[in-house]
């Protein structure tokens, strides 16, 4: 049964790395989230456009791709909580969770909105100008929950699966097919799910009008 092993929350600041950028993604360790409908006590964003909103409340990683970026970049201090996440644990990655899936993390029941489009921002936090398009095109993006029943997180609570209404559609192939290579038979049923957001399901529409990808240089630091 998969654990909450951290918890993070935190406000706005001047980033270490690059003063001039004012981020969230560093969030101070705690042994608990006080979690409401709207908002984490105590918690906050800046870039309300790609962070932060009903959608968006909760935002997961997977304590197991720290090793991995470890592995890749053995110069680099990835510390676990340096993503920006509020929450991580073991087991839990984007090949096994879904879109719209129920979880029970101590008080709190929470749905999964949507994966996580990583930003420039991780790239100025590592000192890695690439990170970012790694992050995306490896699928170890993270994804975010918004909260049905509000209450209490603490470091140990397990993690229940209480309903999987989607289980065609995972996090990764989410993913892989608006981010990183068009499938329009994933795309279709992301244009069609009520349970992913807005912001992931308005372009999956898009593509399959058009046939055209966001452009996603700018979010990535690239231009």
């Amino acid at each position: 049964m998969p654990k909450v092993h951290h918890l993070f929350k935190g406000k706005p600041s001047p980033l270490p790395t690059n003063p001039a950028l004012i981020s969230a993604i560093n969030r101070t360790p705690c042994h608990d989230l006080n979690i409401f409908i709207d908002q984490i006590e105590g918690d906050a964003v800046f870039n309300k456009f790609h962070h932060g909103g009903p959608q968006r409340i909760i935002h997961y990683y997977p304590l197991q791709h720290y090793d991995y970026w470890r592995g890749q970049f053995p110069e680099t201090s990835f510390l676990s909580g340096s993503m920006g996440e509020n929450v991580n644990a073991s087991d839990l990655l984007e090949q096994n969770v879904c879109i719209g899936d129920l979880f029970q993390m101590g008080e709190v029941l929470c749905a999964v909105t949507e994966p996580r489009k990583p930003c420039a921002t991780i790239n100025y936090q590592f000192k890695i100008n690439s990170l970012a398009r790694l992050v995306q095109e490896s699928g170890r993006t993270g994804w975010f929950f918004k909260v049905i029943t509000p209450g209490k997180i603490r470091v140990g609570d397990e993690i229940f699966l209480k309903d999987r209404p989607y289980p065609e559609l995972n996090i990764a192939s989410c993913v892989e097919a608006l981010l990183v290579k068009p499938d329009p038979a994933v795309l279709e049923l992301m244009a069609k799910n009520q349970a992913l957001s807005e912001n992931w399901r308005g372009p999956s529409q898009e593509f399959l009008k058009t046939g055209v990808l966001p452009d996603d240089r700018k979010r990535l630091g690239e231009i």
